[in-house]
């Protein structure tokens, strides 16, 4: 990921920064995923394009925006949804898996 998407600033004027839950843990594959989530005793594979957004949370928190001009250049979607609306549904089905968290702006830290 790029300097500019992991930087606070950035990621404040982006809107909301989501990061792996700590309770987390997985392996990931080229384009694949298995996540073990501590919270619930559940497991999860993640295929494609979720396998990426997770990777891609894995290595730093990011904005929904951030990972959306990421995709441009790293994946190809092939469901004819727009990066950001793949990214929208992708973090909000990690979510809803407690999978992914929001991060905390500094002054709630």
């Amino acid at each position: 990921m790029n300097a500019a998407l992991s930087s606070p600033d950035m990621a404040a004027a982006e809107g909301e920064t989501w990061r792996v839950a700590g309770q987390a843990r997985w392996r990931l594959w080229e384009d694949e995923a298995v996540v073990y989530n501590g919270r619930t005793g559940d497991t999860h594979h993640l295929a494609d394009f979720a396998a990426w957004v997770f990777a891609a949370l894995c290595r730093s928190p990011a904005s929904a925006a951030g990972l959306a001009r990421e995709s441009l250049a790293s994946v190809e979607l092939r469901s004819g949804e727009t990066p950001e609306a793949a990214i929208t549904r992708t973090l909000d089905l990690l979510r809803r898996l407690t999978l992914i968290e929001k991060t905390r702006p500094e002054t709630e830290r």
